[in-house]
């Protein structure tokens, strides 16, 4: 009976033990080594949480001051205890609900959900007083500070939290940040770049998703703005040996076009670097980058640099081609700044209806032509009192920080009475039904999404008041029938009609050798993602006009087979072959020209003696599909063999 009993004594002191280990690995995972407050997986975990129960959040970024001269100068011993005594401080001035957490090397956060900006504002304010005053070190100890809220409950996101705080306390570190008296203090490395801190970190604020670089090309040391740590995820500001770490970067695809061309800048050959390739985020997902450098030459006094900007697309300002607008992306920095600044701001969204009919009659480039004279029309009521941007589609969006509520109504009747004028396209005057909706804001304290959510929403309820989205355009049965025959966007042939057209082309031609040949845009989807549908659209209509002009000079007959597939009768000569696919790559390169988006082409020879039927263009197609592997060489000619061998592969798996 003893056994038993100390058995299980045994046996529940095991378990108590190991249930013990397993709060101190949670905690330990959780925690900073050196300050014992919470570590970058707590904050995120901790954020989480938050935005589960849907609490009210107040945040706070909080970056030390010189922390990396301090290390170069005076060691890390004297580093780690300036971090020791700021985050000491910070939980002097922390309430009992309030956590703090040091993300890693200067960045600590605070999470409130008890506090107010302004309230957490003014005690991380007399914090930093009293560090800067209670200071016996060879160095002063400072910090910079951001701060931000968020309600989860009203749709808010948390990255966009992080970003309010984030560009606050970059903010605050060019207005206040301690700089080193350089008569005491000698700035480590600065010789390496041959620029001021001060004048890097203020270029570098000066347009989102541009991350600006410079790299000491004799100590392969490279600088980079704070913004590549921030959606890039970098791990640090000054990187060693640049050249290698990037590349585990790069996109796999993009990587050997990269390689052989950053290499010439290193060895000297070559003094301008511009290229588009996909490099990984801080979220590990892949973002076209536009890489831009120069190359600036050295000698025994002066190191040679690298000097240049990644912009990244999904981020970066850009501009509508169509409009000259400002995109969406534009409007949502826009949107950011007036909210940081809470400022009286007036928003006015103007919708186009019928643009997928006009789409189908006119053609893509019409209704971009007719967009951007409402776009003029609205430039000209505004004059510069408001920006206007191109939010999505036909929808346009015009923003004003500068009007009282009174100038905002005038100039909300002002542009109804411009985008309600009757308007010209392809010749035919018509009067598109059009929307106009504004929302006027005393102080904007909503996150971007809902604000352009609320427009919507108010959009898609005065469309409910509008039901006739029926449009007054002339010859629209004359149109109709020639959009059977023709596809409107790319100005070619629908599939029967290009058969029966390459068919009557031939008659006249039997003596020559000829084929068939398909082209496939690459990655389309993604382009599209990136870039836009109506940027995708430009694509297939530019490639569109390319196989056109074969057709307008007598050498063959173009189609389309919609999404991204085209199909053109041509000569079967290798140069001939070979220059009608360098000049659609080049129309696919006006607009990106990374590896990923080369297009690929599949050639099937036919006898000029026979019919061309359906068969032609598949065998085409089976063929482009060797060519869209091959990186090498986008051009594919058919394989009687490889072909068969598809064919009895089919065949058993139908018999199975």
């Amino acid at each position: 009976m003893d056994n038993a009993s100390n058995n299980t004594e045994t046996l529940e002191k095991t378990i108590r033990d190991l249930l013990e280990r397993q709060d101190d690995l949670i905690r330990t995972a959780f925690t900073d080594e050196l300050t014992g407050l919470g570590n970058r997986g707590g904050f995120t975990r901790s954020l989480e949480e938050l935005w589960e129960q849907e609490l009210p959040v107040t945040m706070a970024f909080i970056d030390i001051d010189n922390l990396k001269h301090c290390n170069d100068i005076f060691g890390h011993d004297e580093g780690n205890r300036y971090i020791l005594q700021v985050s000491l401080y910070l939980k002097l001035y922390m309430k009992v609900d309030e956590a703090a957490f040091r993300l890693g090397g200067d960045e600590f956060a605070i999470l409130s959900t008890i506090a107010t900006e302004d309230d957490l504002a003014e005690r991380l304010e007399h914090c930093r007083t009293v560090l800067l005053e209670n200071n016996a070190s060879k160095m002063p100890h400072s910090f910079s500070y951001g701060v931000a809220h968020a309600d989860p409950a009203l749709g808010e996101a948390p990255n966009r939290l992080t970003n309010d705080a984030d560009h606050r306390m970059y903010d605050y570190k060019l207005r206040h940040a301690v700089h080193l008296d350089q008569r005491n203090i000698a700035q480590a490395n600065t010789d390496d770049f041959e620029i001021s801190d001060r004048i890097f970190d203020a270029l570098s604020m000066l347009n989102e998703g541009r991350y600006f670089f410079i790299e000491n090309l004799d100590k392969h040391r490279t600088l980079w703005s704070q913004g590549a740590l921030r959606d890039l995820g970098l791990p640090s500001e000054h990187i060693d040996n640049c050249h290698d770490y990037w590349k585990t970067r790069v996109h796999p695809d993009d990587l050997e076009a990269y390689t052989n061309d950053i290499d010439q800048i290193y060895d000297g050959s070559k003094h301008r670097h511009v290229m588009q390739y996909r490099v990984r985020n801080a979220a590990g997902d892949y973002i076209l980058g536009r890489a831009r450098g120069f190359r600036i030459d050295g000698d025994g006094n002066v190191p040679s640099l690298y000097v240049g900007e990644l912009v990244n697309h999904s981020l970066a300002e850009t501009v509508d081609a169509a409009t000259g607008l400002g995109t969406q992306r534009t409007l949502i920095n826009a949107i950011d700044a007036c909210r940081r600044d809470r400022c009286e701001t007036g928003l006015i969204a103007v919708r186009v209806r019928g643009t997928a009919k006009l789409n189908e009659l006119y053609g893509a480039e019409a209704v971009d032509n007719m967009l951007a004279e409402y776009a003029g029309r609205m430039l000209s009521i505004t004059r510069g009192r408001s920006r206007v941007f191109r939010s999505r589609n036909a929808q346009f969006v015009v923003l004003s920080n500068n009007l009282d509520h009174e100038a905002f109504e005038q100039l909300i009747q002002h542009l109804k009475e411009a985008v309600f004028a009757p308007v010209r396209i392809a010749g035919d005057t018509i009067t598109p039904v059009c929307l106009v909706v504004p929302a006027f804001y005393e102080h904007l304290t909503n996150q971007t999404a809902a604000v352009l959510g609320e427009l919507d929403r108010r959009i898609r309820t005065a469309g409910g008041l509008v039901p006739n989205d029926s449009l007054p355009i002339p010859e629209v049965e004359r149109k109709s029938a020639i959009a059977e025959r023709i596809d409107p966007l790319t100005g070619l042939y629908r599939p029967s009609e290009f058969m029966r057209r390459a068919n009557e082309f031939l008659e006249t031609r039997r003596n020559g050798a000829w084929c068939i040949a398909t082209v496939d845009m690459g990655h389309m989807r993604l382009f599209n993602e990136w870039h836009g549908q109506a940027e995708g659209d430009r694509v297939l209509a530019d490639v569109g006009t390319v196989l056109k002009d074969i057709e307008n000079a007598a050498m063959g007959v173009a189609g389309y087979w919609g999404q991204d597939d085209f199909c053109v009768l041509i000569p079967f000569e290798h140069d001939t072959v070979h220059q009608i696919y360098s000049r659609i790559r080049q129309a696919v390169a006006k607009h990106d020209d990374g590896v990923g988006f080369w297009p690929s082409m599949g050639v099937y020879p036919i006898d000029s003696n026979e019919e061309i039927t359906i068969d032609a263009q598949a065998k085409a197609m089976f063929t482009n599909r060797r060519a869209k592997n091959d990186f090498k060489e986008r051009i594919a000619i058919f394989r009687p063999e490889e072909y068969e061998h598809e064919i009895a592969f089919h065949r058993t798996l139908t018999e199975f």
